[in-house]
């Protein structure tokens, strides 16, 4: 039972809720759900006995509750009546989270006969220089999640970079991308649009979303701490929640970031300078799109929030069956950002989560001339693949991964590694300069020459 005082805060809370609700877009929820988090785990007890709540679920690697209400309660008026204990980090409503195509009317333009060399070959990956950038790195070795309506595994271009995460709609493994709904085929294409830009990446899927486009912030946190457990460099969240932020999935994404997993978020298609979650999150990187001649699509949101910017116009990407379609959205601009950082960590598997980050913004083109009327809105321009990819490669003979010249410290480890510890080399191939397929004596003794006799150029294995 609720006590008297607690009674009045619920009921006013409630009051204030319906007058809010007229001044914004009022998010949906589950039903007689709540997700918080607390300073100590074990008070949970204690709020269950005070407000009447259970525990549906637990995520012990960020703290958070999926709790259960009573029928008559309004899980946002009591998710605020219970954020005001001092031991409860957040509380909120369990908010639903939208693919904002189909809620927002963009849907695909199908074409039943479908080419592959029209997706490899589009507007899109010329723009972006994909072929070059491609010279460098392929995404090798690198597993991104697509956290979305599943995907179409058996297309023929993703048949063999698909791998199931988890179906958490119907409860099994397969996550496939299923027809009949306004949002069926989304997952396919954000994931044909990775597949363009990393190829030899592999792509990790994870069903949260309905046919609809809808799935609860509870669920995609767990699929967002489910993929970095699988290994997930990079996760891809093309899909907003409107006017709140979620606290769970808020979570789930900062746990992403300490463990060097970059999340990468759709800035939505409102075509308003608003900043929506989880596009707005600290630690995600959140994409506005831009048609083939680099101007802001006129669907695209802008603002403050806007880290960099990508293709989402008249995209060419794989779809339901065999098929493939043209599609608009900033939920298309995402993942070639997701497959930009799934380069970048294939060509330098030692970069944290700041590295990529620092090297997708700074190596961005400026586009701000372009568009005056959002000058400052799209965060740091256009992204540029190859330009990142040569920002962090490795000269030949920094053999301690510093990013600067080789010198006496390189010389300090390779001598370690020979005849000391012999602890592996994080970068062997930047000191194997006999080009002989081993790391030994004779590039110690061509390194010595190049830094105390000679100068002569080094000359790395690859």
């Amino acid at each position: 039972m609720l006590r008297y005082g607690q009674l009045c805060l619920v009921i006013a809370a409630s009051i204030l809720c319906g007058l809010n609700a007229h001044a914004k877009k009022t998010p949906a929820f589950v039903p007689d759900e709540l997700t918080c988090g607390l300073v100590d785990s074990a008070y949970i007890d204690t709020i269950n006995a005070t407000y009447g709540t259970y525990v549906k679920a637990w995520l012990p690697n960020i703290g958070s509750f999926l709790l259960g209400t009573m029928p008559s309660q309004n899980p946002e008026s009591l998710s605020a009546v219970i954020a005001l204990d001092a031991k409860v980090v957040y509380c909120n409503a369990n908010y639903l989270l939208d693919a904002p195509e189909p809620v927002q009317g963009s849907q695909p333009f199908i074409d039943l006969v479908g080419s592959p060399d029209a997706w490899l070959n589009q507007p899109a990956a010329d723009n972006l220089g994909l072929a070059q950038a491609q010279t460098v790195s392929t995404g090798s070795n690198v597993r991104v999640g697509v956290i979305d309506v599943g995907v179409n595994q058996a297309h023929p271009v993703l048949q063999n970079s698909v791998i199931n995460g988890k179906d958490y709609v119907d409860g099994d493994t397969l996550a496939l991308d299923e027809p009949g709904g306004s949002a069926s085929g989304h997952g396919t294409f954000v994931a044909g649009v990775i597949a363009l830009v990393a190829p030899e990446a592999e792509i990790c899927a994870y069903r949260v979303l309905d046919t609809a486009g809808t799935g609860n912030g509870y669920t995609i946190a767990d699929a967002i701490l489910q993929a970095v457990a699988d290994g997930c460099k990079v996760i891809n969240l093309s899909m907003v929640l409107q006017s709140v932020t979620h606290g769970t999935v808020d979570l789930a994404i900062e746990y992403a970031r300490d463990n060097d997993v970059l999340v990468v978020a759709a800035a939505g298609n409102d075509s308003m300078r608003t900043d929506l979650f989880p596009a707005k999150d600290s630690y995600t990187l959140s994409v506005a799109s831009v048609d083939s001649l680099n101007r802001k699509s006129a669907f695209s949101n802008y603002g403050s929030k806007i880290d960099v910017c990508a293709p989402g116009t008249n995209i060419y990407a794989p779809y339901l069956d065999t098929t493939y379609a043209y599609w608009d959205g900033t939920s298309f601009a995402a993942p070639f950002v997701a497959g930009q950082a799934a380069l970048l960590f294939a060509s330098r598997p030692d970069l944290t989560w700041n590295d990529i980050v620092d090297a997708i913004t700074l190596s961005a083109i400026n586009i701000d001339s372009l568009n005056p009327e959002f000058s400052g809105d799209l965060g740091h321009g256009l992204i540029a693949p190859l330009a990142a990819l040569n920002q962090v490669q490795l000269a030949c003979g920094d053999i301690n991964g510093s990013g600067g010249d080789p010198d006496i410290g390189d010389l300090t480890l390779l001598i370690d590694y020979l005849f000391i510890s012999q602890t592996p080399l994080a970068h062997p191939e930047l000191a194997e300069f006999t080009q002989d397929g081993t790391v030994d004596i004779g590039d110690l003794t061509v390194f010595i020459d190049f830094l105390f006799i000679s100068g002569t150029s080094l000359h790395c294995a690859n």
